[in-house]
């Protein structure tokens, strides 16, 4: 007699590709330009090919549901369980009206929820010779580290003002609201060479988590031009926070990084808005 037995394996995804950090400014307006930077992971068991990530705005203020299709980013094939960093800068429409915007993301066809949701408001520019005015864009951060560990970081920045911003600092913090006694623990330090009227600047940088740091759910801020070296038209806008980025754990030291990232110094992104060229530096 001939016994078959059937066994149940497990089911894999042949390709899983998933949004690790995003940023995207929060304001904009008709005309201008809007930079994602967003890093991806394939968690699937095979490679997936060329991978095409589209990005459109949604407006809330309106309550419709017409998408408004600002561009798409076009990325190599991503490895099994690899990573891939993407910069793209687009121009808004020239009738994009004001109003709140929910910004939305398809891969392949598929919508994706990122890691944070994003609204971006569309509102009239501050006019050209206006005081600069420097925001914090966001922020991507491993999931996960442990004290004295070596962490790649994305950071962001912006001014939405009509004039250029010379040299400046930003100051990243991790700070953990459960524990009452805690200061905000420096990350490390950014030295932002110069952002141009209504352009941003991108940077990795690799900080170490503290030896010193508790275990627990920590957020970060942005501390940007801490010692207020950039006259500015909003003073009260500069930091940026975000709570439950990161996830202290006991272990030793290890490099937790993605294998590909923007670059290792500082990106300048600025637009020509009457020729539509990008150019970065």
């Amino acid at each position: 007699m001939i016994i078959f037995i059937a066994v149940m394996l497990p089911a894999h995804a042949a390709v899983n590709i998933t949004s690790e950090g995003l940023i995207v400014s929060e304001t904009g307006y008709a005309g201008g330009s809007l930079t994602v930077i967003e890093v991806v992971k394939n968690a699937g068991d095979d490679d997936s090919g060329p991978v095409t990530i589209s990005y459109y705005l949604v407006n809330e203020s309106e309550g419709s549901a017409k998408r408004v299709p600002i561009g798409t980013a076009d990325l190599d094939s991503i490895t099994s369980g690899g990573d891939y960093s993407s910069v793209k800068t687009f121009l808004l429409p020239l009738d994009l009206a004001d109003g709140a915007y929910k910004f939305v993301r398809e891969i392949m066809g598929k919508e994706s929820t990122p890691v944070q949701q994003k609204t971006i408001r569309i509102t009239d520019p501050l006019p050209d010779g206006s005081a600069a005015d420097l925001v914090g864009s966001g922020l991507i951060i491993p999931s996960h580290a442990g004290p004295g560990d070596q962490i790649r970081v994305i950071t962001a920045v912006e001014n939405r003002g009509g004039t250029d911003a010379g040299k400046f600092y930003v100051d990243l913090y991790l700070t953990n609201r459960s524990v009452q006694t805690a200061e905000p623990l420096l990350l490390g330090t950014w030295e932002v060479g110069s952002v141009p009227a209504t352009g941003q600047a991108s940077s990795t940088r690799t900080f170490t988590i503290p030896r010193e740091i508790l275990a627990g759910e920590y957020g970060v801020l942005m501390d940007v031009d801490p010692g207020n070296l950039i006259p500015e038209s909003n003073e009260e806008n500069n930091d940026w926070y975000r709570d439950g980025m990161i996830r202290i754990i006991a272990g030793g030291p290890q490099t937790i990084a993605p294998p590909v990232f923007i670059n290792t110094t500082t990106s300048i992104v600025m637009i020509n808005q009457d020729q539509g060229l990008q150019n970065q530096s």
